[in-house]
């Protein structure tokens, strides 16, 4: 009869390095410095960054009865152009504040003020890290540069849209550029 073997399987959690111990520092500034790169945004579901180069700095400041933290966040991400579905890299800078109380429970007074348990002894900044990542994106995402649409983007999408593009309303008549915004709604009003 042969010896079962146990296979034992270690995950090394990628986010372990951004959960942060504060309880045994001495009161003042501590600062961390992490490289983020795809296998950060890889822990999280519904990320819009394909690829990272980044690098995010936490300066932390530790007094008798609150932390202050400073997110200094610089570097690139890959996106995906808006216009032209290419891909390409952003460039982004940050710096958010957040403020942490101690208090009963674990919950958020206000988007700057969190509230913590005081028997805690770390905080895990890595959700706030890619939040604050996350609202630094540009809304609208295209190719940086240029004053032309066609000066970055994929010359052929953008050839094929403009073959797609519709000059006629549904009735057939030819569509002219809308005098203002609300135009087209006066007209619908009128019908």
């Amino acid at each position: 009869m042969q010896p079962l073997l146990k296979s034992v399987v270690i995950v090394l959690d990628p986010l372990k390095k951004y959960n942060i111990p504060f309880v045994g520092l001495s009161l003042g500034n501590h600062s961390y410095q992490f490289d983020i790169d795809d296998s950060f945004f890889d822990c999280f579901e519904k990320t819009e960054v394909m690829e990272a180069s980044i690098k995010f700095e936490l300066l932390m400041e530790k007094t008798g009865s609150m932390l202050v933290l400073d997110f200094n966040i610089w570097g690139k991400v890959k996106l995906v152009c808006d216009r032209c579905s290419d891909i390409y890299w952003q460039d982004i800078n940050s710096t958010d504040r957040l403020y942490i109380k101690f208090g009963d429970s674990h919950y958020e007074q206000t988007e700057q003020i969190i509230v913590i348990s005081q028997n805690e002894t770390h905080f895990d900044v890595s959700q706030y890290a890619y939040e604050f990542i996350h609202l630094n994106l540009p809304a609208r995402r295209m190719h940086p540069g240029g004053t032309r649409k066609a000066d970055n983007c994929d010359p052929e999408v953008l050839r094929k849209l403009d073959e797609l593009k519709v000059t006629t309303d549904t009735q057939g008549k030819p569509i002219t550029g809308v005098k203002d915004q609300w135009e087209a709604l006066r007209t619908l009003k009128k019908n």
